[in-house]
């Protein structure tokens, strides 16, 4: 006998892994239109002056340059431990920080997919809760602490608020592909 309302993991897991890749490409037009908008790149904000508390947060050490983002470190050290040797080029460097954006936002996608499998559509405050955590836990502690990026005091709160707002549109996105998804299945 089948039972209709026991959620299918697995099946949650791939309509997220599909949502967490559109929501990733969302998260780009966010950045797009903010820029856009106001005419920088919110995301190359930095505080200026002395230091401050925590601008370095890190328990690992840093592991970044100064302009390198989180995932071009983390595509970077990968590409160093198979390869060898450092990158290269800047094509070379841009592609794995793009690989890791779309694997890490993939991944995180599919992880909300499995365990929102069970939830009634539309999925808003589940959406909104998962930017929420993905911002929070992921770009400003996970990054920082991990010494993939500076520490939260480096930056301007108006470049906190748009990664907030960034990581809203891509929780946004994923639970709504997921269920539009889950829905045609």
């Amino acid at each position: 006998m089948e039972h209709h309302d026991t959620p299918n993991r697995w099946q949650g897991l791939v309509l997220g892994i599909a949502g967490g890749a559109l929501g990733t490409m969302a998260m780009g037009g966010y950045w797009k239109a903010a820029q856009a908008l106001t005419g920088e790149d919110p995301r190359t904000l930095a505080n200026e002056g002395g230091s401050r508390p925590f601008d370095d947060i890190s328990l690992v050490g840093t592991h970044h340059s100064p302009e390198e983002s989180s995932t071009a470190a983390m595509g970077r050290i990968a590409y160093e431990q198979l390869a060898g040797k450092p990158p290269e080029s800047e094509e070379t460097k841009s592609t794995l920080s793009y690989v890791v954006h779309y694997g890490y936002g993939s991944l995180q996608g599919g992880l909300y997919g499995a365990t929102r499998a069970g939830a009634a559509p539309p999925d808003v405050p589940g959406g909104l809760a998962f930017g929420t955590g993905m911002w929070l836990f992921g770009d400003e502690l996970g990054a920082s602490l991990l010494g993939l990026a500076d520490g939260p005091s480096k930056f301007p709160p108006k470049q906190h608020l748009h990664r907030l707002a960034a990581h809203l549109v891509y929780g946004l996105t994923v639970a709504a592909t997921t269920r539009v998804l889950h829905r045609l299945l």
